[in-house]
């Protein structure tokens, strides 16, 4: 019962404040979902898919997957015995040769 004081107390307390600096309490919450929302979506978002993706693209097997900056970096050995390497793009899903 105490508890339930306290909490009531602080909610009471503190949401007037969080309402009258911002304006409304809806402006309060906001500014995180704008946040948010500019993250870009990423199509990959793990080793898993970026291998994923360049498999089903040049076949073969998937030996070595390495996250970068925009992508992630996909060796793989083909059937010839060629090794190839490869650029996965993580916002677009892209697969690219040499980069």
């Amino acid at each position: 019962m105490k508890f339930a004081l306290t909490l009531a107390f602080l909610i009471l307390t503190f949401l007037p404040m969080s309402v009258h600096s911002h304006g409304s309490f809806t402006n309060a919450i906001t500014p995180l979902k704008a946040n948010q929302q500019a993250k870009p979506q990423l199509k990959v978002k793990s080793n898993k898919k970026a291998a994923q993706l360049a498999k089903a693209r040049l076949g073969g097997k998937v030996l070595k997957v390495k996250k970068k900056n925009s992508g992630y970096r996909v060796k793989l050995i083909k059937k010839d015995g060629h090794i190839v390497s490869v650029h996965v793009d993580a916002k677009t899903g892209k697969v690219s040769r040499g980069n």
